[in-house]
């Protein structure tokens, strides 16, 4: 009877069979004065949730303790002011010639100043640059966690793969992509986790706004490298930039088990398909054996895919890297211990082992490969401004500032971010076959002084016909299977059980369509007077503010160079009878939000009106003088200023023909909770 008790007692208790007993000190031996991350923390890895302060401590130590290997980069501050910061790792002589590295990768990414017989002596004797990306989602925190012991073991392992990593790869680290998420959920989990691996226990059931994968205005960081507007994405975009890295893996959860590359289809078509397939291969083979040696499982091309661009693993591979998702287990919402549908365990220690087996595979591949990375690196950027620009139909995408002069500005921002060359037409130009976005029609147009024009053959040919491509096809293959599974769904009837469509997110984009400016793509590039359009982004250099003091977008954060052409004001002096300005641009929704704020008194026409001489459409916006106080004179022509709209005065009530219009009052947006959250706070985040 003794015995079945104790078989009983063995069957019922939870198996935790994974990488609970992984030893991360197992690729030694380790020099001995670099402290290890548990000695400086109290704890083990998977035991607590190491905070943001924490983890600024342990590698400001590692990097003190192996400065021959380690230099510490600040690349800018999140939104509650943390300072960013790179981590990179190499061997010493390569560290002591980190700008030659950083300036032949560039002369990689030109091929109209490097030839092919340039470029093979570049990669014969440059290190690869692989950037480990963590803690995107903040509150996938085994991704955090990792980060940590992979700086370690490349500062303080002394065994061959290490060296060889060291000596042939520059690794730059960044421990938390988004550290307020981070910083939310582990304060959160630290208060009130036990272990408890029950799916109701309180630690897996965080309060909202406490476990979001979002930075501080509760935007989703791993969505916005497509338009590029958060402080945090504009700071690592710069970094990207600067560093260029062959390879760049993103590190997530939860996932019912380990994700690595190759993606699922469909890939991004500006990307070179073959390529990204056969080095996700290579990769994926490489990860896997790493696994293999210690049993666990993982999946590979499902679920997650290569096709929006505003991905951190499908916009590096935009710019030429080998971008990769890696997605573990354990951590995050699952806290220390979750239970499995069979019984067994999971354990945040199980989630930063797989993590930190596959960083480590990963590097050990790209130290492999270094030569072949930088080659195709290489061809990366001159078949992308050759034979691709080449192949697609579009030659020349032209934007027009127009009517809102500000959103064009906005949409050229992003291309000069991402190191895209625009110009500025210096003369009006003409063209035979423009095909206008809104309409899809061809004609001959003209084009303005003034315009943008961006051409297609450039370095970053790849990246602009991502972002701006009227359409982003989808695999054939893709999207067969897509329809197979329509038709079985149809044929099962409404209450059966479906196929899962294989979508993963967002499938359109095209930043013209998007911001709905006035743009064409014309089918050649001939000769236009134009000026290139310059302007430098030094993240680091920009000014911080808390939150709760941030201003509202306005005009004056565009660069200089950018606003040109952006008028705002009163026109026509001191009105007698009502300020009014169109709701046509962004900034019009800014301006009287603001007004409101001062508490002036704002109305909307409910019809088509005319006043002072001119007509104005349904939505028009109102300030009539004699209800609102005297300063409104002074405050309507300085906000409107600063944010470009142009607000005409209207001095009599009176119109020769036709009804002068009604107004109605506009109500200032009332704050709305949800679990604590503001949404007013939020409104500096809109652009």
């Amino acid at each position: 009877m003794r015995k079945l008790a104790i078989v009983l007692v063995a069957l019922l208790a939870p198996a935790t069979a994974g990488a609970q007993d992984f030893d991360f000190y197992a690729h030694g031996p380790y020099r001995p004065g670099v402290p290890r991350p548990a000695t400086l923390l109290g704890y083990e890895p998977g035991e607590f949730h190491t905070n943001y302060g924490n983890m600024l401590r342990v590698v400001d130590a590692i990097a003190a303790a192996a400065s021959d290997r380690v230099r510490i980069f600040d690349y800018g501050r999140s939104l509650e002011g943390r300072p960013l910061r790179l981590v990179v790792v190499s061997d010493p002589q390569n560290l002591a010639r980190l700008d030659e590295i950083r300036a032949a990768i560039r002369r990689l990414r030109d091929p109209r100043n490097t030839g092919r017989a340039q470029a093979a002596e570049l990669t014969r004797s440059t290190p690869a640059i692989g950037w480990m990306n963590y803690a995107n989602d903040g509150n996938e925190t085994a991704a955090f966690e990792a980060a940590i012991q992979v700086a370690y073991q490349l500062a303080a392992g002394d065994d061959t793969m290490t060296r060889a990593i060291l000596e042939n790869v520059v690794t730059v680290i960044n421990p938390a992509h988004n550290p307020e998420s981070h910083e939310r959920f582990v304060e959160w989990y630290n208060a009130f986790g036990v272990g408890d691996s029950s799916h109701s226990a309180l630690e897996h059931d965080a309060p909202w706004g406490m476990s979001t994968n979002n930075n501080h205005y509760q935007i989703d960081l791993n969505r916005d490298a497509l338009g590029i507007t958060q402080r945090e994405t504009r700071a690592i975009v710069a970094a990207h930039h600067e560093w260029s890295p062959q390879v760049f893996v993103d590190h997530h959860g939860q996932t019912t088990q380990f994700f690595m590359a190759p993606p699922v289809l469909p890939i991004n078509p500006s990307l070179p398909k073959q390529q990204i397939l056969r080095w996700t291969e290579v990769y994926g083979r490489g990860n896997g054996a790493a696994f293999d040696r210690y049993g666990w499982n993982y999946f590979v091309r499902d679920v997650f895919d290569l096709h929006y661009p505003g991905y951190w693993d499908s916009w590096p591979a935009l710019n030429g890297a080998i971008g990769m998702t890696y997605e573990t287990d354990g951590g995050g919402s699952r806290g220390y211990r979750w239970a499995r549908d069979d019984g067994t365990e999971v354990t945040f220690r199980d989630g930063i082992a797989k993590h930190f087996t596959a960083s480590l595979a990963t590097l050990r591949t790209t130290a492999e490969h270094r030569e072949e990375l930088l080659r195709d690196y290489y061809e990366f950027f001159r078949s992308g401004m050759n034979e691709f620009a080449a192949g697609r139909p579009w030659k020349r995408f032209v934007v027009v500032p127009g009517a809102d002069p500000e959103r064009a500005a906005q949409l050229v921002e992003i291309l000069l971010r991402n190191n895209v060359e625009v110009r500025v037409a210096t003369d009006a130009f003409r063209a035979r076959t423009a095909h206008d976005y809104l309409t899809g029609h061809t004609t001959r147009r003209e084009f303005p002084a003034g315009s943008y024009i961006i051409d297609l053959a450039q370095p970053q040919a790849r990246l602009v016909d991502a972002l701006l491509a009227p359409d982003a096809e989808l695999d054939p293959e893709f999207l067969e299977r897509q329809h197979e599974k329509r038709a079985l769904n149809a044929r099962r009837g409404a209450k059966a059980a479906k196929e899962r469509y294989e979508f993963y997110d967002i499938t359109a984009w095209s930043l013209p369509l998007s911001f709905g400016v006035d743009a064409c793509w014309l089918e050649d590039a001939g000769q236009v007077a134009a000026q290139p359009l310059s302007v430098e982004f030094d993240e680091l250099a920009e000014p911080w503010r808390p939150p709760a003091l941030t201003a509202t977008r306005d005009v004056t954060q565009l660069p200089a160079a950018l606003r040109s052409g952006i008028d705002g004001g009163v026109r026509g002096g001191r009105a007698g009878t009502a300020y009014v300005f169109r709701y046509d641009r962004n900034a019009s929704a800014r301006l009287a939000i603001a007004l409101m704020k001062e508490r002036f008194k704002v109305a909307v026409a409910a019809e088509p009106m005319h006043a002072g001489g001119s007509s104005y459409p349904r939505g028009t916006l109102v300030l009539r003088v004699n209800r609102n106080p005297e300063t409104l004179h002074e405050r309507i022509d300085a906000l409107a200023e600063r944010f470009g709209v142009p607000v005409d005065a209207i001095h009599t009530g009176y119109y020769a023909e036709g009804p002068t219009g009604r107004a109605r009052r506009v109500s200032a947006p009332t704050p709305w909770s949800r679990c604590g959250p503001r949404v007013w706070p939020y409104w500096p985040a809109i652009r």
